[in-house]
């Protein structure tokens, strides 16, 4: 994230009584098993970590290391969306047999989160493979959208000005 011209790492802004890494990981270690991060290199916080090998940016790249690793159904979820309720994640795990990738579709839809089956490893691989950029076009091509309302849960903190609204409520 830019902020006044220097790029900061998003994750370790400042967020409830620690940084946004450590405010997504203690809740969501409340409503799953088993909660890792995927990440380029290892943050402070004491967790079990997917470390992509990539430099490369584009949410497939964690979906298909994370898939390849665990060889389990898995649900992504961005750290800057701080806001989704554990209801919204229930929709995907209720949906899990409509697709082998099912995602929650607002009107600005992000296509995360979104609950991943290990049959969605080959496809989601190949479309990295041709490089694909646009996630959207993927999604959409083997998944299913769980149609949602627009709301604050799928506001995503991409910009100061999106981070500053989080914080102020």
């Amino acid at each position: 994230m830019q902020i006044e011209g220097k790029q900061f790492d998003k994750a370790l802004l400042p967020f409830g009584n620690g940084t946004l890494l450590e405010y997504q990981y203690h809740k969501l270690q409340a409503w799953f098993q088993g909660v890792y991060i995927s990440c380029k290199e290892r943050y402070h916080l004491s967790a079990s970590y997917l470390i992509e090998g990539e430099g490369h940016f584009n949410p497939l790249v964690g979906m298909v290391h994370g898939l390849a690793a665990l060889r389990s159904p898995l649900i992504f979820i961005p750290v800057d969306m701080p806001f989704i309720t554990q209801e919204s994640l229930l929709k995907l795990y209720k949906n899990r047999q409509k697709a082998p990738l099912v995602y929650l579709k607002s009107p600005k839809t992000f296509y995360l989160p979104n609950l991943c089956q290990p049959s969605a490893l080959d496809l989601l691989q190949e479309a990295l493979d041709e490089e694909q950029e646009k996630v959207g076009a993927v999604f959409k091509k083997i998944g299913f959208g769980v149609e949602v309302k627009e709301s604050k849960e799928f506001c995503n903190l991409n910009t100061y000005s999106d981070y500053i609204k989080a914080l102020n409520g």
